[in-house]
C-alpha cells in the first residue's frame, strides 16, 4: 500500500495484461476500414436465405436451418432426411458457393487489414526514426507517467523540440494518437538513449518511477554527452543527494514541489497568485522569461541604464544570470551586460520577443 502511495507514476498499464489482445480483436471487428463486419453481416443474411428458401419447399424451421448451417460450413449431408430433390441441390450448390465466397471474402478482409496495419507500423516507425534523427538542441523525455505528461504539454506549448522516451508498449497507441515523438525502449539501456539523440540533445528530463533508474539514466547521458544538461526526479532527500552526485544538474522532488506549493498557498496568497500570472500560459498576458544576451548585440558591453530595455521594450529584467553562473536579483542599473548573460525577464510576449530581438547578434 505504501509503495503505492509513494510512487506518484504508478498506473493499470502494463503489458501482458491481456489489453493488447484485447485491443487487436477490437481493431479486427472494428467499422473503420469495413473489418470483420461486412462478411459477418453477409454470412447472418445468406443464414436467413437459405433458411427461408429451404423452409418454402416444405421444410420445418429447425430442419431448414440446420440445412443451411450444414451447407454454408460445407460439412457434408450425412443426416438430411428426406434426401434432396432437384430444385433443393440446385438451391444448396448456390448456398455452397456462396458460403465459400464468404469466408474467403473474411479471409481475405483480415489478411488485408493485417497487411495494411503491419505495413503503416512499419512506415510510422520508419518516419519516426527519421524525425528523431533530424532533432538537434532538444529536449528528452524520459518516461511518459502522470509527473511527465504536465511536463511534455509544457514543452508543447513553449514550442520545444521534444522526444519522449517510453518503456511501457501499452502508452504507444497513447503516444502515437497524441502526435509525439517517441522511442519505445529501456531508457536505461545506451543504445535507446542514442537513439533518442542524447549526443544532440539540450536536455535530458529523467522522470521514471525509480530513482535507481534515473540515476542510471543520469550517468549514462553525462558519459555519452559531458555538455547535456540533466533534470532528474527524485522521491526523497537521499535520492536527489545520490543523483546530484550522479551527474544531475537539477533535481525535483514531485512530493516536495506539490508540498511548497500547498504550503505558499495557505500563507502567502498573493505571491502565487503573482507566480501564476507570471507564467507561460495561453490564456494569460505575462511570462517570465530567460533570454540570452548573444556576442555582437546591440546590448553587449552597455549598462541597463544605457541599454534602456524596459522604455524600449516594455519588459522588466528582474534577475541577471551570468555566464560563470552568478544570479544577481534586482540588479542596478548601473549593472553591465556581457555576451553570455541571462537576462530574466517578466513582461508580455510581443515584448519579450522585441526584447530577445535586441539582445541577437547583428551582423556585421
Amino acid at each position: 500500500m505504501d509503495d503505492a502511495i509513494a510512487d506518484p507514476d504508478r498506473d493499470d498499464h502494463r503489458p501482458g495484461n491481456g489489453s493488447w489482445l484485447g485491443e487487436k480483436i477490437a481493431d479486427l471487428a472494428s467499422v473503420r476500414g469495413g473489418g470483420l463486419w461486412p462478411p459477418t453481416l453477409l454470412l447472418l443474411l445468406w443464414v436467413v436465405v437459405g433458411t427461408g428458401g429451404f423452409m418454402a419447399m416444405g421444410w420445418s424451421f429447425s430442419d431448414a436451418a440446420f440445412m443451411t448451417v450444414i451447407t454454408l460450413s460445407t460439412v457434408g449431408y450425412g443426416e438430411v432426411n428426406p434426401p434432396l430433390t432437384g430444385e433443393a441441390r440446385f438451391f444448396a450448390s448456390f448456398l455452397i458457393l456462396a458460403g465459400i465466397g464468404t469466408v474467403f471474402y473474411a479471409f481475405t478482409s483480415i489478411g488485408q487489414m493485417v497487411v495494411e496495419g503491419e505495413l503503416a507500423d512499419m512506415l510510422g516507425r520508419r518516419r519516426m526514426r527519421r524525425e528523431l534523427e533530424e532533432l538537434e538542441d532538444h529536449y528528452i523525455v524520459c518516461g511518459y507517467g502522470k509527473t511527465a505528461q504536465p511536463v511534455v504539454r509544457g514543452l508543447m506549448e513553449a514550442g520545444e523540440d521534444f522526444c519522449i522516451v517510453e518503456a511501457d508498449t501499452a502508452r504507444e497507441t497513447e503516444l502515437r494518437e497524441d502526435g509525439h515523438p517517441y522511442l519505445i525502449g529501456d531508457a536505461t539501456e545506451e543504445d535507446v538513449l542514442e537513439g533518442a539523440g542524447v549526443r544532440r540533445a539540450d536536455s535530458l528530463l529523467a522522470m521514471l518511477p525509480s530513482d535507481a533508474d534515473n540515476l542510471y539514466v543520469t550517468m549514462s547521458a553525462k558519459n555519452s554527452n559531458p555538455d547535456i544538461r540533466v533534470i532528474a526526479q527524485a522521491s526523497d532527500q537521499k535520492a536527489a543527494m545520490n543523483l546530484r552526485r550522479g551527474g544531475a544538474d537539477e533535481v525535483v522532488s514531485a512530493f516536495e514541489a506539490a508540498g511548497n506549493r500547498i504550503v505558499q498557498v495557505a500563507i502567502k496568497p498573493s505571491v502565487v497568485e503573482f507566480t501564476e500570472l507570471a507564467t507561460p500560459r495561453d490564456h494569460l498576458q505575462l511570462s517570465l522569461e530567460e533570454i540570452q544576451v548573444e556576442n555582437g548585440s546591440p546590448l553587449d558591453g552597455l549598462t541597463l541604464q544605457e541599454g534602456d530595455i524596459n522604455n524600449r521594450t516594455g519588459v522588466i529584467v528582474v534577475a541577471i544570470k551570468g555566464s560563470e553562473g552568478e544570479m544577481t536579483f534586482n540588479p542596478d542599473p548601473g549593472e553591465p551586460l556581457r555576451h553570455g548573460d541571462q537576462l530574466v525577464a517578466l513582461g508580455e510576449k510581443e515584448n519579450l520577443e522585441t526584447l530577445e530581438k535586441l539582445c541577437a547578434s547583428v551582423p556585421r
